[in-house]
């Protein structure tokens, strides 16, 4: 009979568990030949083919707008997170796009091979300007797509110099640059591209923001890691699904699979 507080209390814990990582039911999105996907702040989803078209979803997972555009290529990178503007860049085809947030064409032009010999990654910034990182000469560089000129140009090899700078993401975020390297974590630099500190973190995916926090998936879990003190929350993702990327914003929590997207609303997860 002693032994039965013990029981109620592990029974106890075993259901506060359970209901902490219960994700509820997805809505379910089937997509052929996916590529990227990034969210915006008012609950659309986002995402590209591999040749580059452009859908856009509602957090219903009904599609409620497309963009083709003439030159086809796989994207590089696709953001949606500034809400006004969406950002596509194609590292085949070296070229970037800007969209209104109906997904029509404000800005599009081929990288400028006057200033940038071969653009690896880019990003969105603020003031009208695009990070670039230019393979060739291992620089970041901030062109000023309205006048086509760099305004500015940090040579990384100099800036993180024990870098290997295999780089194979670049993002922009609360007035950061944030650098993933290949087996090296996320560097963050300043708005001037001054080097900051190092967030040691392991995963394969896009840079994807949650307030402060950094996003991914690792070893089944997806892991919220604070960009300031770089602490990790982890929660357990949903057993049902076989995701390798997770992206979260104020409506739902996203995870893409191969050929398939999951949505689940935020109030139904365990980050509430």
């Amino acid at each position: 009979m002693k032994r039965i507080p013990s029981i109620i209390l592990l029974l106890v814990f075993t259901s506060f568990f359970a209901k902490g990582q219960d994700w509820g039911i997805p809505v379910t999105i089937d997509f052929p030949r996916l590529g990227l996907i990034s969210l915006d702040n008012q609950g659309y989803i986002f995402v590209s083919d591999l040749e580059g078209n452009l859908y856009q979803y509602d957090q219903l997972g009904q599609r409620v707008n497309n963009f083709s555009p003439q030159r086809q290529g796989a994207l590089s990178q696709l953001e949606a997170s500034w809400t006004v503007n969406i950002f596509t860049f194609s590292q085949d085809l070296q070229e970037y796009r800007i969209l209104d947030r109906f997904i029509n064409p404000v800005a599009e032009n081929r990288i400028p091979l006057q200033h940038i010999t071969l653009a690896k990654a880019a990003t969105l910034g603020n003031n009208n300007i695009i990070w670039v990182y230019d393979e060739a000469d291992l620089s970041l560089k901030q062109l000023d797509y309205r006048q086509n000129r760099i305004i500015q140009n940090q040579p990384l090899n100099l800036v993180l110099a024990q870098s290997s700078l295999d780089i194979l993401d670049i993002r922009e975020h609360m007035n950061m640059v944030f650098i993933h390297i290949f087996e090296e974590g996320v560097y963050i630099l300043d708005n001037q591209a001054n080097f900051l500190r190092q967030l040691p973190s392991e995963f394969d995916q896009k840079l994807s923001f949650w307030k402060e926090n950094l996003v991914y998936l690792n070893s089944g879990e997806m892991i919220l890691q604070n960009l300031r003190n770089g602490e990790k929350k982890r929660f357990e993702k949903p057993k049902s699904i076989s995701a390798k990327a997770v992206f979260i914003n104020n409506q739902n929590v996203i995870f893409q699979g191969v050929n398939k997207i999951w949505i689940f609303p935020l109030n139904q997860t365990p980050l509430q």
